[in-house]
């Protein structure tokens, strides 16, 4: 079923279906219902074609039109830059390390973060699985980050991804920790996957109100993971890392999301660890909130949140 034939049968569910959560309107409804769907049929599909069905779908540009953007390269790697300025975001882009880009999927909510959030955001275009497993991820991380602070002080960027991307934020930092590198100023964390095992409850309580499943991501980890390393290596999960000496460091999770308990335990971790945290709840939120900014009030506030902490640090 084509994204035309998948729309109208998410607008027939959320007519006909009791509605999932209180605060969610029709037209949220139909979002949610629209983005499982798609889920749903694409499960069983190779990885490279998912990939290609994800980059050929149409995006909002309503921010995207509003902002200045360049293609460049750092490191070697590619990047998408949207606005301008001495304070950087550099972002990593979700997507199970399978699919997903700067240029595509993530660019609305990279130029609606550059305009808001009075910030130059680079978009780090690293290389996807299944053809490139880990460690080239973070391989290309490193090297966009050393390109970076080769040009500015450390002190103005910010490290920050969403999902898989989020995952890549919190081990760029982690390696740099590790090697006495300088740090960014901060980590900024939307629905981060912190734990590939993915042990949550949450993951089989909130099933029916988030767009994604635990065992489409099973193989997507899989797929990442390769023959480099086990799903429980803190270079993969960094919830098994030991995390004292990480940047301050600001994370939103949905309600509704179904890796919701793992990310808050990784909060948690962190906090333990002496690490200055922030935490954002989302109410009745699937994962990635502040995507819906513009479909929901408590989406909204999660994308408002994430505009404090980046001016604000």
């Amino acid at each position: 079923m084509r994204a035309f034939g998948l729309m109208l049968l998410a607008v027939f569910q959320a007519l006909v279906r009791k509605r999932p959560r209180e605060s969610w309107s029709f037209g949220f409804q139909v979002v949610q219902r629209f983005m499982r769907l798609d889920w749903d049929r694409t499960a069983d599909w190779d990885l490279v074609r998912v990939r290609e069905e994800v980059a050929r779908r149409p995006y909002p540009r309503k921010f995207v039109k509003r902002v200045e953007r360049r293609d460049e390269i750092f490191g070697g790697v590619p990047v998408c830059t949207y606005g301008s300025g001495d304070d950087v975001v550099l972002f990593f882009h979700g997507g199970s390390f399978i699919y997903g880009s700067s240029n595509t999927s993530h660019a609305e909510l990279i130029a609606r973060l550059a305009i808001e959030g009075k910030v130059r955001v680079i978009g780090v275009e690293y290389r996807l699985a299944p053809e490139h497993p880990f460690p080239a991820q973070i391989e290309d991380a490193l090297a966009a980050w050393d390109a970076l602070v080769a040009t500015m002080p450390p002190d103005r960027v910010i490290v920050a991804g969403d999902s898989s991307g989020g995952n890549l934020a919190i081990e760029l930092a982690l390696a740099l920790r590790d090697a006495k590198k300088p740090m960014p100023k901060a980590l900024l964390l939307l629905s981060p996957w912190v734990d590939l095992a993915m042990p949550g409850a949450s993951f089989r309580e909130n099933e029916a109100y988030d767009f994604g499943t635990r065992e489409v991501l099973v193989k997507h980890a899989t797929a990442y993971v390769g023959t480099s390393a086990s799903i429980d290596d803190p270079r993969v999960s960094p919830i098994h890392a030991k995390l004292d000496g990480l940047p301050r460091t600001f994370i939103t999770r949905g309600g509704c999301e179904i890796p919701r308990d793992d990310i808050a335990a990784f909060g948690a971790k962190l906090r333990a660890a002496g690490v200055d945290v922030t935490e954002h709840e989302a109410p009745d939120m699937p994962h990635n909130a502040p995507f819906f900014a513009d479909y929901h009030p408590a989406a909204r506030d999660a994308f408002d949140a994430i505009v404090r902490f980046v001016r604000g640090a």
